[in-house]
């Protein structure tokens, strides 16, 4: 027998006051210093924000390597078609044809990057010269497969009743996501100004969201709460902690790096 709706496990009332006034600390700072002062913050933890693998905004630079600005642009692109299409709550996978070919993007991903690695620590090209272009495009790969990869796992675990579809219903689906993708490529590889703040504040949004998301993922975990929401209201009532599990992580991250950098001399090439 289902619990009836108003006892649905939920985060209780000192935990969600916790998590609004982590949450609304974290706001204060980055309106304090300004939204590319918490982007670059965002960045600091999720990305090496090595400058030469960076795109380069005429004296502005993106808060994320192309690599991950790619993958995180990517992921939003897909959440975004999955909203527009109606699908935030699909559960189902892809046909197995999609399925090998989002798999085939991380593969490429993942060999572009070892490739890239390699010419990083050793200074000789590996098999090919790598280039901020190619970490771009895998990166936004990558970031198309994790969130439809993602989305259906999440959603599996998070709400009572998904909806059974899959987020990629056919080619034609696959095709208008990596549109969107590459609009957002060339979008960033124009390093045009104007482009610059959206871009940047969109790609760490997106780091931030899915570190929310996973943090959402933790506390249902926690509470036993898995395929319990049915609400709006029950979405709200996991995401707020699991924003203050993302701004915890990122502070964290950023102390521990920001501490290795001055007690132990670590630092990332310029």
């Amino acid at each position: 027998m289902t619990d009836a709706p108003s006892k649905r496990p939920h985060p209780g009332p000192w935990l969600l006051l916790l998590a609004a006034l982590i949450v609304a600390g974290g706001a204060a700072w980055g309106l304090k210093e300004g939204p590319l002062a918490l982007a670059d913050s965002v960045g600091y933890a999720v990305c090496h924000q090595i400058t030469v693998r960076t795109y380069v905004f005429g004296d502005l630079v993106m808060p994320l390597c192309a690599r991950c600005s790619g993958q995180y642009l990517g992921a939003m692109a897909g959440f975004f078609m999955a909203l527009a299409w109606g699908r935030l709550r699909a559960s189902g996978l892809p046909s197995r044809g999609m399925m090998i070919t989002l798999g085939a993007f991380l593969a490429v991903w993942a060999f572009d990057g070892v490739n890239s690695y390699v010419y990083l620590v050793t200074g000789e090209t590996f098999l090919y010269m790598p280039h901020n272009i190619l970490r771009l495009a895998t990166g936004m790969l990558q970031g198309v497969a994790v969130s439809m990869f993602f989305l259906p796992f999440f959603n599996q675990v998070f709400w009572r009743e998904p909806d059974p579809r899959p987020a990629l219903t056919g080619w034609r689906d696959l095709g208008l996501l990596l549109l969107l993708a590459a609009l957002l490529a060339l979008a960033v590889n124009s390093r045009w100004t104007p482009f610059f703040y959206p871009l940047a504040l969109l790609s760490t949004a997106g780091a931030f969201l899915l570190l929310s998301l996973v943090g959402m993922l933790v506390v249902v975990l926690l509470f036993r709460a898995e395929n319990t929401a049915e609400t709006g209201r029950d979405f709200l009532l996991f995401f707020l902690p699991g924003m203050a599990f993302a701004v915890l992580l990122i502070t964290g991250i950023d102390a521990l790096r920001a501490w290795a950098q001055a007690s132990l001399g670590f630092s990332m090439p310029e």
